[in-house]
């Protein structure tokens, strides 16, 4: 029996606009570590960028999403009863935020075009 040689690999799947530059990563990346701050700033240095504004939009919403779903934990927390659960919680979405933006970034320095569930829907809705 003659051993036959491996098939050659798969193509990588094409992205939608093809390769993002080194300088789109990076501020794809400042976008998801700095928040809102950073997605801002990427938005503004590079409004025609669409791989910056896929992920500086998902990074805004996110952030934003983040805030206010503390802001509720927190208040949930100061009721009797409950308030245990909410106030053990609650630091829990600041370490969700920072686990999620650390992933968002790593995704967006590699170049990918990185969909986080729920946020992206939103952010395409705003207009990614």
């Amino acid at each position: 029996m003659v051993a036959q040689p491996p098939p050659p690999p798969p193509p990588p799947p094409p992205t939608s606009s093809g390769e993002a530059s080194s300088e789109s990563r990076v501020f794809g990346l400042i976008a998801w570590l700095l928040g809102i701050i950073g997605a801002i700033i990427a938005l503004l240095l590079k409004p025609n960028d669409r791989f910056v504004k896929f992920h500086a939009m998902q990074s805004l919403v996110f952030s934003i999403g983040l805030i206010v779903v503390y802001i509720i934990f927190l208040a949930l927390s100061h009721i009797p009863y409950i308030g245990l659960i909410f106030a053990i919680l609650t630091p829990l979405i600041g370490l969700l935020g920072l686990i999620v933006a650390i992933v968002g970034a790593i995704k967006a320095y590699q170049g990918e075009w990185f969909r986080l569930p729920m946020v992206y829907d939103i952010a395409a809705k705003l207009g990614i």
